[in-house]
């Protein structure tokens, strides 16, 4: 299953797309819902909505990242790598629009550093 609240211009808007559905039934399952980050939890609140209406057996959650820190909606998460904090994470699967996303390990943007640098690039350009 695959979902989304991303627009065209990498900014969240607020609207969970289904990409792609589940292939098979769950009903009486045992599902684990695998993320890699969960921040407000908007998201995954709204998923579970919908899984849960397909009538598994029961559902559990695990995360590499969690942001609780920006916790709007209340989940239960079974099982949390990390806790991280307002950091801007990328590396391992995770992008600043669609760049560095194949980075082999995790990493904070700086994204003052960032601005600077897409900065420096539009100045020397000719």
């Amino acid at each position: 299953m695959s979902i989304s609240t991303y627009g065209i211009n990498n900014t969240s808007t607020g609207v969970v797309r289904i990409t792609k559905d589940l292939d098979e039934s769950i009903e009486g399952k045992d599902v684990l819902v695998v993320e890699d980050i969960i921040d407000t939890g908007l998201t995954i609140s709204y998923l579970l909505r919908n899984l849960k209406s397909r009538f598994p057996r029961s559902i559990e959650i695990c995360t590499l990242l969690d942001r609780d820190i920006r916790r709007i909606a209340e989940i239960n998460i079974k099982y949390a790598g990390f806790k991280i904090g307002e950091k801007y994470i990328v590396g391992y699967g995770l992008d600043y629009k669609q760049k560095f996303r194949n980075l082999q390990s995790i990493y904070e943007l700086r994204l003052d550093t960032v601005k600077k640098d897409i900065e420096s690039l539009k100045s020397s350009s000719i």
